[in-house]
């Protein structure tokens, strides 16, 4: 009885060690994964999230300040010059 609970136990610590072992292997993996993306990411030199964030909004205050300076060139029709027509009589001799 002795034996195979202490067969047991073994067993057991075996199993427990194993488990902490593939997690410190997983966290492992997930470090080097992560610092490849990230240096190829680095390689790619490609915008950061808070730079793009900037940009857009300075330029949809561009397009916002564009669409205001169309309509106030927009003149209405009765404002326009009217330029008369004139009809030209052919000379004879």
């Amino acid at each position: 009885m002795v034996n195979k609970s202490k067969i047991l136990s073994d067993l057991s610590k075996i199993a427990v060690d194993a488990m902490s072992t593939f997690s410190g292997l997983k966290k492992e993996v997930e470090t080097l994964v992560s610092l490849r993306v990230n240096k190829i990411i680095n390689k790619m030199n490609l915008v950061k999230r808070d730079e793009f964030d900037v940009l857009k909004k300075l330029v949809q205050k561009m397009v916002v300040e564009n669409e205001k300076l169309k309509k106030s060139q927009k003149k209405p029709a009765s404002a326009r010059k009217k330029t008369p027509i004139r009809n030209k009589k052919s000379k004879k001799k």
